[in-house]
């Protein structure tokens, strides 16, 4: 049972002892049983000493409450009252409860602190209710004690949208009553005197439980309806939460059992289960078995080529406090490269995301340069140029005959071969591939390539480097196009198109399954004439039997020239357009094939099955470590459906008997790996397969 709660009384002014209970559980004080079972005996001990005139709950570690302890989602809640039970309790107290907030309070630790009578926060404090994140909803109160405290409207945005208040922001909002200057003790003494202040007064504690609430105004209601369902497209949580805010016009009592019955059944769904999976995934994926080597220092970075990619890499290491040289052939590319991230940072100012100064500061860590003589204190470089082995290799040559020893040279490359990029250095352990995804100072994934040769303190480097950027990194193995881009290129998009499905009709299903964007739209984007001018030059295109072909070869490019699989207007919306439609569909007559009509599901099959597949060949040729590891390069690499976990946890929910036969099916050949799962039973997070895979990589 882990976790505990020290008791201690304090005398706060007007000579007043208050208790003082303080929540143990480092880091982050998450209310697990021993936690909640702490509360329950502080608050009893707190109500019986008749010395004792108010009460006082903070965090200890800097922390006020990151909220439940998520692994007892699945193995259960031990000991001890349920936190709404908790809540309900401190809220009932007749003597004053303030809680003293330093550090975060998130989830289950804000609403401790709603049940609390008042609030006293540090600066530094935030205020957060990210359950909707986890594919569920506030259950201790969170949804009927905020409305009441700051109005519906502001309660049902920012439960649904899920991101935490810094205390300023917050106390405005009217979540915390003071935000004070000061430590934790300082915090707690302020918290103290003030919850003294309040003891015997006739008005008694303030209850939020008491407080009535207005509902909102239906025309205000559907505009975020519409709002929401763009936002958290197909995610469950969040008309959860708009059902329970509703609700908390009503009584307390009746809000309270609307809030259980959603936030059970959101709990039991395959939503909440996969969004659970994807969190521990992710502080996964950043583990390495067997790695014990020490990251080096990081404190300059360099990175060739200022192109919009090596712009973006360069705005993440300045923002990471690193100096940053960002280096290219001609000063114009320097001076274009410069020009487009100070406007992307006097967008950030616009939107109020950064300040001047802060911008101010950023900017004074880059350095342009067209010397890679400057380079030569550097602790990392990244190279970020064209997809070019020939170049690629030139520019390692020049790094290794300038940068110090053990510096880490890294190539940004999307699907090039990290071996050979290092064969162009004498000192390959110091090679390192780290794929950034576009825009790299938006994206959240990346993906560090290990070579053959790549060093135990160069991989360290590389993944403290991914994690001073605040990026979600993972270790991947050397192959074409690594672990996102390899996977999502075995999409069946293409063959869809080919065998008689229309553009719109592959995008629709994608759509509903969760995809931000359908393939042929992301196709229209991206640029068809990048794929078709490829198939031109290699000598590989035919126009007459691939549509992709057809398309390029009919001068439709996408987006950039307003036609592809569908036409764009002046502010790039998009529709169908009959001369696309009637390229694809004369493919058709002169390949034998006949327009078919998939259900939803049949199109979602043939689109991310093979998917699936190619996830399984990268587990049995150790390109991935971990099947979660997957999940976590396609969720933050190209946006796959977060509520469904990733494609190996969708693949476990679907049932890997069914992926099986459905791929064969397709005329797909499965992987081993995939049917050896199916025959011996393993599920993906077995330890059998995991001991299977380990055992597999020795021999």
């Amino acid at each position: 049972m882990p976790g505990t709660v020290r008791y201690a009384t304090v005398a706060a002014d007007g000579g007043h002892t208050v208790a003082v209970l303080t929540m143990d559980n480092p880091p982050m004080n998450p209310l697990s049983s021993g936690i909640r079972v702490g509360l329950e005996n502080g608050l009893k001990d707190a109500l019986a000493d008749t010395s004792v005139k108010a009460i006082v709950v903070t965090g200890g570690h800097g922390v006020f409450c990151a909220g439940a302890d998520v692994s007892e989602f699945a193995k259960g809640f031990g000991d001890g009252m349920m936190l709404p039970d908790i809540c309900a309790a401190f809220e009932a107290s007749e003597k004053p409860v303030v809680a003293a907030v330093d550090g975060i309070s998130f989830g289950g630790g804000l609403e401790l602190a709603l049940g609390c009578h008042w609030r006293v926060a540090s600066q530094r404090a935030q205020a957060g209710l990210p359950e909707v994140n986890l594919g569920i909803l506030p259950g201790a109160g969170g949804t009927q004690r905020m409305p009441r405290l700051i109005g519906a409207e502001a309660s049902l945005d920012f439960i649904v949208m899920g991101a935490p208040l810094p205390a300023k922001k917050a106390a405005e909002v009217g979540i915390y009553d003071r935000v004070i200057e000061g430590n934790h003790d300082v915090v707690v003494k302020v918290a103290a005197d003030f919850a003294a202040s309040q003891a015997g007064k006739e008005l008694g504690p303030r209850r939020l439980s008491t407080l009535a609430v207005k509902p909102i105004a239906s025309e205000v209601m559907e505009k975020k309806l519409k709002q929401y369902a763009k936002m958290r497209a197909g995610e469950a949580a969040p008309p959860a939460i708009v059902r329970c805010i509703e609700a908390s016009s009503k009584s307390f009592a009746e809000g309270m059992e609307k809030e259980q019955k959603e936030f059970m059944q959101l709990m039991i769904g395959p939503q909440a289960k996969a969004l659970h999976y994807k969190f521990f995934a992710e502080r996964e994926c950043g583990k390495i078995p067997g790695l014990t080597a020490m990251p080096r220092p990081l404190h300059t970075a360099a990175v060739i080529g200022a192109g919009l990619m090596g712009g973006g890499i360069a705005m993440c290491c300045a923002e990471a406090g690193m100096q940053v040289y960002l280096v290219d052939v001609s000063q114009e590319a320097l001076d274009k490269g410069m020009a487009v991230i100070k406007k992307n940072y006097a967008r950030s100012m616009e939107r109020k995301s950064k300040t001047q100064s802060s911008v101010d500061q950023i900017l004074s860590r880059f350095h342009p340069s067209m010397a890679y003589s400057d380079l030569k204190d550097c602790d990392i470089v990244i190279e970020a140029v064209f997809e070019n082995m020939k170049v690629k290799k030139q520019i390692f040559a020049k790094l290794d005959e300038v940068c110090k020893p053990h510096c880490v040279l890294a190539s940004n490359t999307s699907y090039l071969n990290i071996d050979e990029i290092a064969s162009a250095t004498k000192r390959p352990e110091d090679v390192v591939g780290c794929h950034f995804f576009s825009p790299a100072n938006v994206m959240k994934l990346l993906e560090n390539v290990r070579g053959s040769k790549s060093g135990g303190s160069t991989l360290a480097t590389a993944m403290e480097f991914g994690k001073r950027l605040k990026k979600v990194t993972c270790l991947v193995g050397n192959c074409d196009g690594f672990i996102a881009n390899r996977t999502m290129g075995k999409s069946g998009a293409s063959m869809l198109l080919q065998n008689g499905s229309m553009p719109h009709q592959i995008d629709a299903a994608a759509e509903s399954f969760g995809m931000k964007m359908g393939p042929m739209r992301m196709g229209d984007l991206v640029g068809l004439d990048l794929f078709g001018r490829e198939r031109v030059n290699s000598g590989v295109a035919k126009p007459d039997e691939v549509v992709i072909d057809a398309m390029y070869a009919a001068g439709r490019h996408g987006q950039k020239n307003g036609k592809g699989y569908y036409k764009y207007d002046d502010k790039r919306q998009w529709s169908r357009d009959p001369v696309a439609d009637e390229i694809i569909q004369n493919v058709w007559k002169r390949t034998g094939v006949t327009p078919r009509e998939l259900s939803t599901e049949e199109i979602n099959e043939q689109l991310y099955f093979p998917v699936i597949n190619e996830g399984f060949r990268c587990l049995e040729e150790g390109i991935a470590i971990r099947a979660s590891d997957i999940d976590v390069c396609l969720v933050f690499g190209y946006n796959w459906p977060r509520y469904t976990g990733g494609p190996m946890q969708f693949a476990s929910s679907v049932g890997l008997p069914k992926v099986l036969a459905t791929l064969e099916k397709m005329g797909e050949k499965p992987a081993d790996l995939l049917k050896l799962c199916v025959e011996k039973r393993w599920k993906l997070n077995s330890k059998e397969l995991q001991n299977h895979l380990e055992q597999k990589s020795k021999l």
